[in-house]
């Protein structure tokens, strides 16, 4: 399918971590345009978005007991991933947040799980093949008008609106002066990450920007690709809204994928 780039990357900055919610469900129009493009955006193999109209009971989990669970969430996409695919991750983080940010541009309010969740409960509603895994999780409703002091504790906690200077974040001192370069890695590092740790890093050129994985200590059970690819889906919509046509290609380990203009 083509990607609406220019919906989703308008909405960019409107989307935000949401924990708890109202506990309305969301009209049947609506799941039904979710629906059609889990079915349809398919932009990597190995992965696949289902959403799950009606979740069972004890599917989200807190940080630490119920500290930090999901709360009155109607509905949840899930997201799926055959292991025995090498790029698996990355091309979870790029098809997730492209629900993410339909799901934002309609209105509604999510939150990325990655670790803090029960397969083994979502597994009794949803079919899993043998070979697959639930990578990731979000929850898909209407939030509360008023952050509840939990959730602001947890947004301080994981510093959810703070993003590394550009500088940090390149492997090189200097950037091309090409527009859709600058547009795409700011679009990038604007990008989730599990507890913010932004692990993407950027070596660009004049025609092409690549992605690989920072080190440092691991500080979460989502995969650092994972993250990666979440970076790509944004770097590709600051790319395509700016003259920046262009497509993947996907790399080995420490590298994760190489962004090339037409």
């Amino acid at each position: 399918m083509d990607l609406p780039f220019e919906l989703w990357y308008n909405v960019i900055s409107d989307r935000f971590s949401q924990r708890t919610f109202d506990g309305e469900k969301i009209g049947s129009d609506s799941l039904e345009v979710l629906e059609d493009l889990c079915e349809n955006f398919k932009p990597f193999r190995g992965v696949r978005a289902i959403i799950v109209r009606t979740p069972p009971k004890r599917v989200f989990k807190g940080i630490i007991g119920s500290y930090g669970e999901i709360k009155n969430s109607p509905h949840l996409a899930a997201f799926i991933g055959n292991v025995s695919v090498p790029e698996v991750q990355e091309a979870a983080g790029y098809l997730v947040e492209g629900i993410i940010l339909q799901a934002t541009s309609m209105g509604l309010q999510t939150c990325w799980i990655g670790g803090f969740f029960r397969p083994e409960v979502l597994k009794q509603a949803i079919d899993i093949g043998e070979k697959e895994e639930i990578l990731a999780i979000t929850p898909i409703g209407y939030g509360v008008s008023k952050k509840s002091t939990r959730d602001r504790i947890m947004s301080l906690a994981i510093r959810a609106h703070r993003r590394k200077p550009l500088e940090k974040l390149l492997t090189q001192s200097e950037i091309p002066p090409t527009p859709w370069i600058r547009y795409a890695l700011d679009a990038a590092r604007l990008s989730p990450s599990a507890a913010n740790r932004q692990p993407w890093r950027f070596t660009v050129d004049s025609n092409s920007i690549m992605i690989s994985t920072s080190k440092g200590p691991r500080l979460s059970r989502v995969s650092r690709r994972l993250d990666c690819g979440i970076a790509m889906l944004h770097l590709e919509l600051g790319a395509r809204a700016h003259d920046g046509e262009g497509k993947w290609e996907l790399l080995s380990a420490p590298y994760v994928a190489k962004y090339c203009i037409s």
